[in-house]
């Protein structure tokens, strides 16, 4: 189980989501201060490099190459994968030592994925981002050796673009597409379904698939494909009191604040699972990785 150690580049970015967590304006870390943050880490095997966008720092490349020389093994960039579009800019980030990238996409088409960046062209940048990823994985020096995940925001307006984007993405060469949730204002076990969907359609693809923020009893038939099993549950929100019988209670997050549905009764405490087990095992080894 990979375990990846964080490297915050703030708040800055080229895209508006109003969904990101990000939107608070943080000060953009100089480049001492990026190297300090990589200093006081741990282990520092196991980079995650995120944001605001940190394609937009100017000591990327020279942060990346540190980390390299630091004894970095893996360097895993999430980026919404505009300036990738830079054929040059993303040669230089792959030669430093950047081989894996999380890109974030909001849709299929301009009209959903556009809609939430609030940037007109942002989709056609992250696709030709895309494109020149595909063609320096397929290259001679680096074939197999770029890995690519998609990390599709789930929002209210793109509940119905999931399953066709699965379809349009897999012309690219991505290996993993995650689906997170955006906010809950929206019916979630309807969107679990449509997630559900999209994550059958992914496999039967090969394309390994996961979904982040939704609760485990409305995933059902889905439970091995929940990201909270493989990382802490970042936030915590209002559960009905019967949800502290449910042998997913470790992972749930629970429904969001804003959650549009029919309130907490749409969420009802799963008694058993023929993952029990299963779970219990990841656990315990996550939180043997977390004292190491």
């Amino acid at each position: 189980m990979l375990v990846y150690e964080k490297v915050s580049f703030g708040s800055e970015c080229n895209n508006r989501c109003m969904t990101c967590p990000s939107a608070r304006q943080q000060e953009t870390p100089r480049l001492n201060e990026l190297v300090a943050q990589i200093d006081a880490l741990k282990n520092g095997e196991n980079l995650e490099l995120f944001g605001g966008e940190p394609t937009l720092h100017e000591d990327l490349v020279s942060l990346i190459s540190y980390a390299r020389k630091r004894g970095a093994r893996r360097i895993k960039l999430v980026t919404n994968g505009r300036r990738l579009a830079d054929a040059d800019f993303l040669f230089h980030l792959v030669e430093e030592g950047c081989r894996i990238f999380e890109v974030k996409i909001y849709g299929s088409r301009p009209e959903t994925h556009d809609a939430v960046t609030c940037v007109r062209g942002s989709l056609d940048e992250t696709l030709r981002g895309l494109q020149n990823l595909g063609g320096i994985s397929d290259s001679g020096g680096h074939e197999g050796d770029i890995y690519v995940g998609i990390r599709f925001g789930v929002t209210n307006t793109n509940l119905e673009d999931l399953v066709p984007a699965v379809a349009f993405l897999m012309s690219f060469s991505i290996d993993a597409i995650s689906f997170v949730r955006m906010g809950g204002d929206f019916p979630i076990v309807q969107a679990a379904r449509m997630v559900a969907n999209a994550m059958k359609v992914a496999t039967l693809n090969r394309i390994w698939s996961m979904c982040e923020g939704f609760p485990p009893c409305v995933m059902k038939g889905s439970e091995t494909h929940l990201s909270e099993l493989l990382q802490p549950v970042a936030f915590e929100n209002d559960k009905p009191k019967s949800c502290l019988r449910c042998v997913f209670a470790k992972i749930c997050t629970g429904p969001h604040g804003d959650y549009a549905g029919k309130g907490l009764r749409d969420f009802k405490a799963v008694s058993a699972s023929p993952y029990s087990k299963d779970m219990e095992y990841l656990l315990k080894m996550r939180s043997i990785h977390a004292k190491q």
